[in-house]
């Protein structure tokens, strides 16, 4: 039964790895001021389907489109985003373009299904290795946005709650 149990904390760890990595993305650009946005639209870096959403303003997390390559806007089918998996499967590139996704998606999501098995395994029950597991989350990405002045704001409020909860749990 102990290994089942790290086996789910460890698929969790994964899902909320590549949510991470969507919010690695989305974030810095959703809360960009007007210099960042102008220098993303004139980037000859950054692809046109890109430029399209960041002119729009409708790349964000609370209305969000479906998973995508910023490369050339191809959107990922269900197999193609999976885990940890779908990175090895199509060898760290996209499948239309063959643009490089990059190690740090992988290592995202690596390190967290890592982190949320050890606190599975060390800390038994569910509400400790919750906590600590989406305070760990919460951390990479706001050590991922710190440049960003609006979203650092609002990421402070929110890690004071998850501190507070933190603590909470491990009195409990």
């Amino acid at each position: 039964m102990q290994y089942y149990e790290i086996g789910t904390w460890a698929v969790l760890g994964l899902i909320t790895g590549s949510f991470v990595n969507v919010c690695l993305e989305r974030l810095p650009l959703q809360f960009a001021d007007k210099e960042k946005r102008s220098h993303l639209l004139t980037s000859p870096e950054t692809s046109t389907f890109l430029k399209q959403y960041i002119r729009d303003q409708t790349l964000s997390l609370y209305n969000p489109a479906r998973s995508f390559c910023f490369s050339c806007g191809h959107q990922l089918r269900w197999f193609e985003n999976i885990p940890l998996f779908s990175y090895l499967m199509c060898g760290g590139h996209c499948r239309k373009c063959n643009a490089a996704i990059g190690i740090k998606t992988i290592s995202t999501e690596a390190l967290h299904g890592l982190w949320y098995a050890v606190m599975g395994w060390f800390l038994h029950g569910w509400i400790l290795p919750l906590t600590f597991s989406i305070t760990f989350s919460f951390l990479w990405i706001l050590g991922h946005c710190w440049n960003c002045q609006q979203l650092r704001k609002t990421l402070f409020f929110a890690g004071a709650i998850l501190l507070i909860l933190n603590f909470g749990a491990y009195s409990y």
